[in-house]
């Protein structure tokens, strides 16, 4: 089975007209469905897809129409590939729920268990609106302990938005981190799967594969005292799995060397 993992691709019809700050970057930016076709036309052009998992952000604080155009675009690539999403903090639950599940609106945690012939993808929300560093509540704690205990000693890939190490990024990781990970040792976790950051990192966690996918949209460079230097760039993470383990990983970045805008973020509204 061959997945592709994708993230941050913080779409809007429409973007916030602003020429200032954060939002004014956005609309600096190419269109992210552009980018994300690039993406998927050289990825399919090479192997076939069986599973695409997005792990975030994918709307800018978008609308119901927002969700619904996004999700029948990436249909309109792909075809029938199963689609697993994730929630990232500007992802607003209500109109997600109407726009992309076709759902009555509802704020309640986005969590979601896929059995495959050899393992599970579990998709765990950790998202706030608006709270860049994210949250897990002691009801979604409970939830995930409760999830485990059913899926049992299955191979799982688990798939969340923020990013967990502090070390690999100048942005704050999620503040539960700690004990997330420690649930996390004690399960058959192949595989850890993040975005957030926009930048791709791949490491271990107490053996753990851990991997943080490139954004599909933009990345924002730490030049210090709030300071953010935004350049587009987009790419991919592909995984080879075969009887329950990971075969192969192959990333992919790309940096169209495209300046968007310097940002002080410490008074950004985003």
């Amino acid at each position: 089975m061959n997945i592709l993992h994708i993230s941050d691709i913080h779409f809007r019809k429409k973007y916030e007209q602003s020429n200032d700050g954060y939002k004014g970057m956005l609309l600096e930016m190419s269109n992210p469905l552009t980018l994300l076709e690039k993406c998927l036309q050289e990825v399919m052009d090479k192997t076939p897809i069986d599973l695409m998992i997005i792990s975030g952000d994918l709307t800018e604080d978008g609308t119901v129409e927002d969700y619904r155009f996004l999700k029948n675009y990436i249909k309109s690539l792909v075809g029938n590939i199963k689609i697993i999403v994730t929630l990232g903090n500007h992802d607003i639950k209500e109109n997600f729920r109407v726009g992309w599940l076709n759902e009555v609106p509802s704020n309640m945690s986005y969590n979601v268990i896929e059995e495959f012939d050899d393992f599970y993808v579990l998709s765990f929300d950790n998202s706030v609106h608006k709270n860049h560093k994210g949250h897990v509540s002691e009801s979604q704690f409970a939830w995930l302990e409760s999830a485990f205990e059913r899926i049992g000693d299955k191979p799982i890939l688990f798939v969340t938005h923020h990013h967990l190490l502090n070390n690999q990024n100048t942005i704050p990781c999620l503040p539960e981190s700690d004990k997330l990970l420690q649930l996390l040792r004690k399960q058959h976790i192949i595989c850890i799967m993040t975005g957030h950051t926009h930048h791709q990192y791949t490491g271990k966690v107490a053996g753990t594969r851990y991997n943080t996918v490139a954004g599909m949209s933009f990345c924002g460079e730490d030049e210090g005292n709030g300071i953010v230097r935004f350049e587009e760039s987009y790419g991919y993470n592909l995984y080879r799995m075969d009887g329950g383990k990971i075969k192969r990983k192959t990333s992919e970045v790309f940096f169209p060397e495209k300046l968007l805008k310097v940002v002080n973020m410490a008074k950004a509204d985003y």
